[in-house]
């Protein structure tokens, strides 16, 4: 059985409430992460807010948007991209008294031969408000 590794970020999110299809904490690196299969990637939310999330993960780094901002990712960065998808607070959010995660299991995404770091953007479609500016963690298995 092949080594099974995790990559959390928490990136430095906005105390307060966001707009729907805004960045959620700027751009995230996932150092390390440069080859391998991605299985799973799971939003811990310690807000607890029942929104949609969007990851937008790519092979190297896309210009960066910041943190509370309309996502638009610039041409350039399209090419860049190696995954896409929704994580939806209907079919795979698992909500707790005071926090919540959101997941996708059994992906099966090869990442080999990149020169890079895997580099991502959170967005959400809802419109969460978050009490610190540490209330979401990513990780990519």
């Amino acid at each position: 059985m092949a080594n099974v590794e995790r990559f959390k970020v928490t990136p430095t999110v906005t105390a307060g409430a966001y707009s729907a299809n805004d960045v959620v904490g700027g751009r995230m690196q996932f150092a390390g992460l440069r080859q391998g299969t991605l299985q799973s990637i799971t939003v811990c939310d310690n807000a607890a807010q029942a929104v949609d999330y969007v990851i937008v993960l790519f092979e190297s780094q896309p210009t960066n948007i910041a943190d509370n901002a309309t996502f638009d990712i610039a041409d350039a960065d399209l090419a860049k991209i190696v995954y896409q998808d929704t994580l939806t607070s209907a079919s795979s959010r698992q909500a707790f008294t005071d926090n919540s995660y959101h997941f996708i299991y059994n992906l099966d995404v090869p990442l080999q031969g990149l020169s890079s770091d895997i580099w991502g953007f959170l967005t959400t479609t809802g419109t969460p408000t978050y009490a610190a500016t540490s209330d979401i963690t990513v990780v990519l298995q």
